[in-house]
C-alpha cells in the first residue's frame, strides 16, 4: 500500500468519524477512532497514512506511531 498525506478537516458527528482532506486527490477519507485510538486528533493536524476501502467508505489507517511535531508518522 502507498502512503498518502492529508490534513484533518472536520469531525462528522453523524458518522462519528473524522474527515481528512487529501493533499492530492478528491476522495473523502475518514478516520475511525478505533484505528487511531493512540492518537489525539484535532482539526488542522497533518497526517501520513494508508487508505483502506471498507463497506462504509475509504478510511485512513496509521502507518507508524504519531509524532507530535508534524505528520502523523515521522
Amino acid at each position: 500500500m502507498n502512503e498518502v498525506t492529508g490534513t484533518v478537516k472536520s469531525y462528522d458527528w453523524i458518522r462519528g468519524d473524522w474527515l481528512i482532506e487529501l493533499d492530492e486527490g478528491t476522495e473523502e477519507v475518514f478516520i475511525n477512532r478505533k484505528d487511531w485510538r493512540q492518537t489525539a486528533l484535532a482539526v488542522g493536524m497533518r497526517l501520513r497514512f494508508q487508505m483502506v476501502h471498507r463497506p462504509k467508505g475509504i478510511y485512513a489507517v496509521p502507518v507508524r506511531g504519531h509524532d507530535r511535531g508534524g505528520l502523523g508518522s515521522e
